[in-house]
């Protein structure tokens, strides 16, 4: 799975559940010479998404330790949130004016991070953008961009799922792993808005 933390918000890392038990839930992952060095007391949010839902989980790591090159984080939930889709997966729209994404490829050399892209489709979890830069699926980009219906500049962090080519751009289909609660609600009336007026 795919945890952020709190204090490097940008830079995902991939964990194994190790155990479960009701109000505790312990990870392992690899520590990166550039790794956190001490995570206790640390906020971290555990994201993934069913064709049904998108769950999110907030936890206080409350225990650590270190076996060189693993971590054990013990953690104890803080909030949970789970955003039910009632026709399974919600379908993807236009948006209704040209909207550009710049984003940044996470890990990726200076030279290849830094893209622009053009909303193609989007609902409440997934995005599908054009771009003409070189980019993977299974990477993770941040994102920046404009909705219509606010001024507000909307940032957060999604993964590459599919990607396709259509003649010579790339179309890539993302879904969103980190994103302020403010700024997911702002797409949520958009994406709203489009469907009353498909609707109507």
């Amino acid at each position: 799975m795919q945890m952020m933390i709190s204090k490097q918000v940008k830079t995902p890392i991939q964990v194994m559940i190790e155990h479960v038990k009701s109000g505790y839930l312990v990870v392992s992952h690899e520590m990166k010479p550039d790794a956190i060095p001490d995570l206790l007391g640390s906020t971290v949010r555990v994201r993934w998404e069913t064709d049904a839902a998108v769950n999110t989980i907030d936890l206080e790591v409350v225990s650590e330790q270190t076996v060189w090159p693993i971590r054990l984080l013990a953690m104890i939930p803080i909030s949970v949130g789970v955003e039910i889709a009632l026709k399974g997966k919600l379908d993807v729209l236009p948006p209704d004016s040209v909207i550009s994404v710049p984003y940044k490829v996470m890990g990726a050399r200076p030279i290849e991070e830094k893209g622009q892209a053009l909303l193609l489709k989007f609902s409440p979890t997934r995005l599908v953008l054009a771009t003409d830069g070189y980019v993977s699926k299974g990477e993770f980009l941040h994102l920046s961009f404009t909705v219509p219906s606010s001024n507000q500049e909307i940032v957060g962090m999604a993964k590459v799922v599919e990607k396709n080519f259509q003649d010579t751009q790339t179309v890539i289909e993302l879904i969103f792993t980190d994103i302020n609660e403010k700024h997911h609600q702002i797409i949520k009336d958009y994406y709203k808005k489009l469907v009353t007026a498909a609707s109507s």
